[in-house]
């Protein structure tokens, strides 16, 4: 009997996960429908000065990220303004577990996914729904000298992982990392060399019918940096200094395939 129990729990369980991952597999299919986009400031170290830094957050200092996606979507014809909805969640204290670094093994990638995804439970707002797409902030004190770990994306959950300084002059290269992993949850590849850094040609320029190729005026969103000359390019700060090009409006559905093909 209790076998049987076990195993019933167990399918409740994986059939309220593949509901889960319907849901938030077509909120990541569909930009007609309402985005709820959350933003939620996180704790990461355990230094006064940063905790002082997110207590002083205010949503008008993700205004920009609105602003941004709503006028390139303008670009591809979409409208976002109704649609687009983004608000600050509560501070968290506590840190997701830490990436896998190095050579990681699927069983690894796996098991972080499961660690964070009940992390996020345990420390969701009581307005959580499945739909909801959550970008944390994982603010550091800007005096650590390491370099921080690299931002990643969750698409199977809808959670962006966000490496960050306590400081306000970061603020501006801050909402350009939001607006990138944003996009890996609606299907965007990266279009840099992950080695060297260096925008991939064609995909990760901006303006790939520019006469001259160099130096490029804006940086390709999903390539994080301008091609300045061959083999040199600089990290764009701004999202004023960026563009969605055409490669990654067609891989988050916001032009047909067949437009994509025929450039």
């Amino acid at each position: 009997m209790f076998k049987i129990i076990r195993i019933l729990v167990l399918l409740i369980i994986l059939v309220s996960v593949w509901t889960t991952l319907s849901l938030q597999k077509k909120v990541s299919d569909d930009w007609d429908a309402s985005l709820d986009i959350r933003i939620i400031p996180v704790i990461a170290d355990s230094i006064p000065a940063t905790e002082n830094f997110v207590r002083q957050i205010k949503k008008k200092d993700f205004a920009n990220i609105r602003r941004y996606l709503i006028s390139q979507g303008k670009r591809y014809g979409q409208d976002l303004e109704s649609v687009l909805n983004i608000r600050i969640g509560n501070t968290i204290t506590k840190p997701p577990p830490i990436i896998p670094s190095g050579n990681r093994s699927t069983l690894d990638i796996v098991l972080w996914s499961l660690k964070l995804r009940w992390w996020a439970w345990r420390n969701q707002d009581d307005d959580y729904h499945a739909k909801q797409i959550r970008m944390y902030v994982l603010y550091q004190s800007p005096e650590k000298d390491e370099p921080l770990p690299h931002s990643t994306g969750l698409q199977n959950g809808l959670i962006g992982l966000i490496q960050a300084r306590a400081n306000a002059q970061y603020r501006s290269l801050h909402a350009t990392i939001i607006v990138h992993e944003f996009l890996h949850l609606f299907g965007a590849s990266d279009k840099y060399n992950i080695a060297s850094g260096q925008p991939l040609y064609p995909q990760g320029y901006a303006d790939i019918n520019k006469g001259n190729r160099y130096p490029q005026n804006h940086a390709e969103i999903m390539a994080r940096s301008i091609p300045l000359v061959n083999g040199q390019f600089e990290v764009a700060t701004r999202l004023g200094q960026t563009v969605i090009g055409l490669t990654t409006a067609s891989e988050i559905g916001w032009v047909p395939d067949q437009i994509q093909t025929n450039e």
